[in-house]
Parts: structure tokens; C-alpha cells; sequence
């Protein structure tokens, strides 16, 4: 097939590129040409989708079977995509398991749950979400809403309390890192290219048009688990001290948004409903080797050196706080 696919140089989808490729398909990426394609035979389509008015003619001027979009971020980004894509077969949208909120009402989290979003970046998912039902369920338009869980993978050391390769370095140096509370929430980690072979293998398949899907482990783990598992890559352990949510939002609402809104409670969502469909989405990649692969990444890229002291500031903090206690 020739597949569109919308970004194609990020944490995701330079996976999805290269296993595109691999299964014989013919990928162009639209993006705005800041990073190079993740392979050579790969021809880029340079726009910004900003300018929706030239996003548009530029994916209109070409003639493509299939469709994945990868930054759509906003109901006006899909709105936009509907136009640029109403000819292909099949289009399929990303969107995130963020849609869903927090506080749930039954466990596992299966597609049909109620969306409750708390932070601005899932409302608008979930506004962008409602939109493409909508027209599918008024003109047709063929839409696969894919929402993964948290991936990982060379590009993105996340933790707890965020998105950075900074505790690579703190965890080689021996400094402590933060975990919020007890660090037992439980969380979905996908590593990219297992959430690759989700979103390829749902391409072109009839039964997936119109559906949502669960992009996420089949298994669970804790934060707490998951700092161990790169501590292992790193080849050190060091202390994880555990800080209340509502101290660091105290701190700085921004700076620990997902740390405090999503990471800090318990996720457990179903992956049954996609493993039926997509039979091809069967994640392999073990937290461990996904994350030795990450922190080699970190280490030859040179990533995540510049730190502020704001976590030791905390952690020492913390310990006051405790060691008071204990007096």
C-alpha cells in the first residue's frame, strides 16, 4: 500500500516508518522536514500542518491507500485530516489513554468506558476523538482511533515524574530519584516498536474500521518496578524517596503535570479488544532490553545532562521532613 503517515520522525512513529518498510509498503511522511526520515527510501512531504489550507493540497496533490496520523492533537487537526484524507481507504488516527481520566468505573479500563479527561492535552484527544466518530458515523469516513498507553523507547527515558533523560545520569552518579508516594501505582508501558506493530497491523483491516482500540500491554507494572528495571540497564541502584502528589504539584503544577494528574494513580486498562483484532500486535520487548536500548541511546546522543537542582532540592526536603518526624 501507499501509506501517508503524518509526522514520522518521533518516539512512535519513526518506529512505525521502519516497520512499514519492513512489510513491503510504500511510505511517505508529511511533516515539516526538522528531523531526517528514518530511512533513506523514504520521500517527505515538507509542510506544516499548521497551515491547514496547504496541509491540505499538499496530501490532496498525491494519491494514497492508507493513512496514519500521528499529530493530530486538536478537533481542528482532525478536521483538517478529514479533508486532506477523505479519498484513501483507511485512516488511522492516534490518540491516547489519557482520554479516559483517572477515577474509573470498573477495571480493566475496556474502550466503552466513560471519557473523562483532566488535563488540556487529553480534552482536546478526546474533542478530536468525537469529531472523527462523528463524521465516520455521517459520511463513512474510515477511522481506526488507536489510543496507546505510555511508550518508551531510545528517544524517551521517561519516569514518574516526567518525560527527560536526566535520571540516567543521577542514577550513574548515585543521586537519588523522586517516585510519587509509594511508587505502587500501576502503570501500562509499551515500548515503540511493539506499539508499531499495533498500529501496522491494524491498517487495511475492514474489521478495525470505526473502532477504538486500547494500545497497551497486556501486563502492568509499577513505577517502582519500572525505576529498578533502568537501574538495572544503568547498572547501579540508587534510592527512589517518594513525595506526595500534592507537593509536587505544589511545587510547580506545570513541571509535574502527568506526575501528579495520570502517573500517580493506578492504570489498568484491557488490551483484549485489540489483541483480538490485530493479532499482529503481541508485545516482545522486555522492560529490560528496552530500556538497556535506552539508556544506550541516552549515553551515545550525550542526552539529559543539564539538570536544575530542583529534584535534590526536594528529595532533601523530603528527608528533613521525615527525619523531623522520627525525632
Amino acid at each position: 500500500m501507499k501509506v501517508a503517515v503524518v509526522g514520522g520522525t518521533g518516539n512512535i512513529s519513526t518506529s512505525i516508518v521502519r516497520l512499514l518498510l519492513d512489510k513491503g509498503h510504500e511510505v511517505t511522511c508529511v511533516n515539516r522536514a526538522m528531523t531526517a526520515a528514518p530511512a533513506d527510501d523514504v520521500e517527505t512531504l515538507v509542510v506544516d500542518r499548521r497551515d491547514q489550507e496547504r496541509f491540505e493540497a499538499v496530501v490532496q496533490s498525491r494519491s494514497f491507500d492508507a493513512a496514519i496520523d500521528v499529530i493530530a492533537f486538536t478537533p481542528d487537526d482532525v478536521r483538517s485530516s478529514i479533508r486532506a484524507f477523505r479519498d484513501v481507504r483507511h485512516v488511522i488516527h492516534t490518540s491516547t489513554v489519557t482520554v479516559l481520566g483517572e477515577q474509573f468505573d470498573w477495571m480493566p479500563v475496556t474502550e466503552d468506558h466513560p471519557v473523562r479527561p483532566s488535563v488540556p492535552y487529553a480534552a482536546n484527544k478526546a474533542a478530536a476523538e468525537r469529531v472523527l466518530l462523528e463524521e465516520h458515523y455521517r459520511s463513512g469516513f474510515p477511522v481506526t482511533i488507536i489510543r496507546p498507553s505510555t511508550t518508551y523507547g531510545p528517544r524517551r527515558a521517561l519516569r514518574q515524574i516526567g518525560i527527560d533523560s536526566t535520571w540516567v545520569h543521577r542514577i550513574r552518579a548515585g543521586q537519588p530519584i523522586i517516585k510519587v508516594g509509594d511508587g505502587s501505582a500501576t502503570h501500562h508501558l509499551l515500548h515503540v516498536d511493539d506499539a508499531a506493530a499495533g498500529f501496522v497491523g491494524a491498517l487495511g483491516r475492514e474489521r478495525c474500521v470505526g473502532q477504538t482500540y486500547h494500545l497497551v500491554h497486556p501486563h502492568h507494572t509499577t513505577w517502582e518496578e519500572y525505576h529498578r528495571a533502568l537501574m538495572r540497564a544503568v547498572g547501579r541502584e540508587v534510592d527512589q524517596v517518594g513525595v506526595p502528589a500534592d507537593v509536587l504539584q505544589s511545587i510547580d503544577p506545570q513541571r509535574f503535570l502527568f506526575a501528579t494528574s495520570i502517573f500517580a494513580h493506578n492504570m489498568l486498562f484491557s488490551a483484549a479488544k485489540i489483541l483480538r483484532d490485530v493479532p499482529e500486535f503481541s508485545p516482545r520487548v522486555t522492560l529490560d532490553a528496552g530500556l538497556a536500548e535506552t539508556v544506550a541511546y541516552v549515553d551515545e546522543h550525550g542526552l539529559g545532562r543539564d539538570a536544575d537542582d530542583l529534584e535534590d532540592r526536594i528529595i532533601d526536603a523530603q528527608r528533613s521532613v521525615a527525619g523531623a518526624v522520627v525525632r
